[in-house]
């Protein structure tokens, strides 16, 4: 489901290491070491909260899902509202 890629980029949907749920990257460092996150509801296609700053970019891996996975992810979101 998920992937851990050499470079994290602007507008990605990832995951982060202690964290549960899927984050938008809204920032990175000059560097590139660390990333401002925003929790982001695939289902809505929403962001939500307040941005995390300087989240190691190490922590972080980008959010890959198939077609079954999401269809299962709609269902029961849909189902919860």
């Amino acid at each position: 489901m998920w992937e851990t890629v050499g470079m994290i980029k602007k507008d990605e949907i990832v995951i982060a290491q202690g964290h549960s749920g899927t984050f938008k990257v809204m920032r990175l460092s000059a560097d590139g070491r660390t990333a401002d996150i925003q929790s982001f509801s695939l289902s809505k296609q929403k962001l939500l909260g307040p941005v995390m700053t300087k989240i190691p970019c190490s922590t972080l891996s980008i959010f890959k899902e198939d077609a079954s996975q999401a269809a299962a992810r709609i269902v029961r979101e849909a189902t919860r509202d």
